[in-house]
């Protein structure tokens, strides 16, 4: 027992020092954990409707991420998609519409009932991998059904573009070409005979 009180001061710093290691020394070094394009969470975007317009006039949300409209004139307004992908219906007084974007590309929208009022949201598709060993490019979450396919495309800096894949029902596929160096890839959605503009371009590198 008399002892005790000296066997608690040389404690102490021992557990400081062992706490220090512990922050100080990660379990799995950084480089072996970098962030994954592939597993973005899902986003919301919000535009209002207002003063005949609307606000903000372009958005941008993941795949799998949602845009809510929120109507606030006291006179009706629509939101409707230019290549008829959907169609809220009249809304006003505080009235909401959301949907929830399962694919790539870029989809124009306008107000059904007046003419000048225009809007887009733009979704990218996403990528995971690594230089080394290739890519898994996802451009939708659901496969395509009812007439719905996608197109992919891709360059080689600023070479021209080239079709990864043309009216496919796939959500995703393999990319690792032969040759290096930076690719860009984007994305669109079909219906029958309409199509959404091009998603945002998406940049790989391949080594």
């Amino acid at each position: 027992m008399t002892y005790a009180p000296s066997v608690r001061r040389l404690l102490v710093p021992l557990a400081v020092a062992a706490a220090t290691a512990a922050i100080l020394i990660p379990t799995t070094p950084a480089e072996a954990r970098p962030a994954s394009a592939g597993h973005v969470a899902a986003r919301a975007a919000s535009v209002t409707v207002a003063n005949m317009a609307f606000s903000p006039a372009s958005v941008t949300t993941t795949l799998g991420g949602s845009v809510t409209w929120t109507f606030q004139d006291s006179i009706s307004h629509t939101t409707t998609s230019d290549q008829g992908f959907w169609d809220s219906g009249p809304k006003s007084g505080g009235a909401t519409y959301a949907r929830t974007f399962t694919s790539a590309g870029t989809f124009a929208y306008h107000c059904a009932i007046h003419s000048m009022m225009h809007g887009k949201v733009k979704v990218p598709l996403t990528s995971s991998g690594s230089a080394s060993k290739g890519y898994k490019l996802t451009w939708a979450t659901v496969k395509g059904t009812g007439g719905v396919t996608y197109d992919v495309k891709t360059r080689l800096g600023k070479g021209h573009w080239v079709l990864l894949r043309a009216a496919t029902t796939r959500t995703h596929a393999k990319f690792n070409p032969a040759k290096s160096g930076e690719y860009q890839v984007r994305a669109r959605t079909a219906k029958g005979g309409s199509r959404s503009g091009w998603s945002p371009t998406v940049t790989v590198t391949i080594s």
